[in-house]
């Protein structure tokens, strides 16, 4: 066989492929990248900004409908007239019962109003009077605190019943038991007073971080970083979430488009720290609400990075595919050309010769090929051979015979029971019956088995057959239990397969030995199974195995074929992954393994 030997001008397809690719795909994907770094970079940056402006706006207006909600309810509490009555009542000092009644009235009222129109925003209300008491829902004591110095305390009297904003309030809820952790919540105060302007004491509330931010905070502020507050007049902290960056913060204060910032508006700008801010006023309060984030970590996620990522994902995907098209049409056009000559071959087999216009690989194809066309030949030959001699040991299994001196003891042990039948009227003959009906079904699976295969089912019916005769012959001294699941009946298995095995497990296992067991069972596997052969008896020394599998044919076994016969059979029938295994890993007993393909009889597919 000869072919044309490859021309020396024919380049590699890796790489042609390399420079078509580079110059048609890689070199215009770079270009294209570049512009659209510089787009993205626009577009990320203005959509990240009406993002959280959008998303700022709404934790104010949420912070501006508490705060509403809350001055509504407290100033109905400061002007309803019993709870003016029992803070006039208050002024006295000492432990009447009309001070006690007036504290309990109080209590009960701020428990109404935190039950009611309170509820929705998590809101707290105590009154500090006059007197010192601190009133709450569910504290009725006189405070520690030197409340009339602090500083806090001059400005709500100064502001009267608008709401002052300070966080040393706080100091006073910390001293209720049900109140904790200053730091989570925006504290105000208002003055209460009574129709002449005379001051009653002072009312004090509290609101949930939790319920200001809301869900809105968690998406701008993240673990890598971001930060949100709520700043007073003074660009001191009323409130933080994730309080940090507090140089940033002084440099935000100084900027004079925060300072000057009006109701409504929200401003944006960068800080020299490379920050980013985004400010706004509350609407009932001339606090301001800032956040401030690093601009690496504000510019990092956007969703429409991800959106023109996929379009340039999909541009670069039918650029390519159109370009392999191409490509893998000219590349496989050799290939076309060597397909067509195989196929007009007998038997798939010719001498090919090089075509026109390949590569590199395609000649040594086609070298390696025709040198491959005469060992394929060679080893049709020998697969041949080896077909005759599979074929052989198939006949050879077909026409193994019974054991005559098998069909001898069983005989005899069945003219034995009878007798004794015959001399015990009442016995019956259901022994006899049913040993003369094992010995028939053992008969006609050797003598009526024509191709030498048969099921899993009915390979486990000749074995209850088999043992039954044994346990005639040998009496009850070992049990036999074959739990091999149902769903495995129909696959294929050798003609006495088991048999011998069950046979080896009884001569030379259970037999002598007192309470003997033989258990059968299998496990199926993805594409084969196991069938497994435990005995109680006699345990098995390495040596003597190997002398079952590997050694000469157990002339005793009842159809002639000992371990080795089955052990080779099923290699030669299936190769070497398969046939009888030994479980070394049994101490107290002996366990043959069965390794079989999965496979449907022939019968039990039609």
């Amino acid at each position: 066989m000869g072919f044309k030997r490859k021309n020396p001008g024919n380049q590699s397809i890796r790489r042609q492929l390399t420079f078509y690719m580079g110059f048609f795909v890689v070199l215009p994907l770079c270009l294209a990248l570049m512009l659209l770094n510089f787009y993205l970079q626009k577009v990320t940056t203005e959509n990240k900004i009406n993002n959280e402006t959008n998303l700022l706006s709404q934790i104010r207006d949420n912070a501006d409908q508490m705060i509403e909600v809350t001055n509504y309810a407290t100033s109905m509490l400061m002007t309803n007239k019993n709870t003016l009555k029992n803070l006039r009542t208050l002024e006295q000092d000492g432990d009447s019962y009309e001070i006690y009644q007036a504290k309990r009235e109080l209590s009960n009222d701020i428990s109404n109003v935190e039950s009611s129109v309170l509820n929705a925003v998590n809101g707290k209300v105590a009154i500090l009077t006059k007197t010192g008491y601190v009133i709450g829902s569910y504290a009725l004591s006189r405070t520690e605190t030197d409340y009339e110095k602090e500083q806090w305390y001059q400005e709500v009297l100064k502001n009267g019943r608008k709401t002052t904003y300070s966080t040393g309030i706080g100091e006073i809820f910390q001293e209720m038991t049900i109140y904790d952790n200053v730091q989570k919540y925006l504290y105000m105060g208002r003055e209460i007073l009574d129709y002449s302007g005379k001051n009653l004491g002072v009312m004090l509330i509290r609101l949930s971080e939790t319920n200001i931010w809301g869900k809105l905070a968690a998406s701008m502020v993240t673990e890598e970083g971001g930060a949100l507050y709520i700043l007073d007049r003074n660009n001191n902290i009323l409130m933080g979430y994730n309080e940090k960056y507090q140089k940033q913060l002084k440099e935000l204060g100084e900027q004079e488009s925060v300072k000057e910032i009006s109701e409504k508006e929200i401003i944006t700008g960068n800080l020299e720290d490379d920050f980013y801010y985004i400010a706004g006023e509350l609407e009932n309060a001339s606090n301001k609400l800032v956040y401030l984030v690093p601009r690496e970590i504000f510019l990092k996620e956007n969703r429409k990075i991800l959106q023109h990522i996929l379009e340039m994902v999909l541009l670069v995907i039918g650029f390519t595919v159109c370009t392999m098209l191409y490509f893998s049409r000219r590349l496989a056009r050799p290939l076309v050309e060597v397909a067509q000559t195989l196929e007009k071959a007998p038997n798939g087999m010719a001498v090919l010769e090089e075509p026109r216009g390949s590569f590199q690989e395609m000649s040594k194809f086609v070298s390696c090929y025709n040198q491959a066309g005469k060992k394929i030949e060679e080893l049709l030959e020998k697969v041949e051979r080896e077909s005759r001699l599979k074929e052989k040991a198939h006949y050879e299994m077909l026409m193994s015979q019974i054991s005559p001196h098998f069909i001898f003891n069983t005989v005899n042990s069945i003219r034995i029971m009878a007798i004794k039948e015959g001399q015990d009227r009442a016995g019956g003959n259901e022994n006899t019956e049913k040993a003369l009906e094992a010995l028939g079904d053992i008969l006609h699976a050797v003598y009526s088995n024509k191709n030498g295969m048969t099921t899993v089912g009915q390979e486990t019916a000749l074995l209850k057959a088999y043992v039954d005769i044994m346990q005639m012959r040998f009496g009850s001294s070992f049990q036999y239990y074959n739990v091999i699941p149902t769903e495995l009946f129909y696959y294929e298995i050798p003609a006495f397969t088991m048999q011998p095995i069950v046979e080896n497990a009884i001569l030379h296992g259970v037999k002598g030995v007192t309470a003997g067991q033989i258990i059968v069972s299998a496990i199926e596997y993805e594409n084969d199974f196991v069938i497994s052969v435990f005995n109680n008896g006699n345990s098995a020394d390495k040596k003597k195995i190997e002398d079952l599998l590997k050694g000469e044919k157990n002339q005793r076994a009842v159809t002639g074929i000992g371990l080795y016969n089955v052990n080779s059979r099923l290699k030669l029938l299936y190769g070497e992954s398969y046939g009888l295994i030994y479980n070394e890993k049994v101490r107290n007993g002996f366990e043959i393994w069965v390794r079989l393909p999965k496979k449907i009889t022939e019968s039990e597919e039609r």
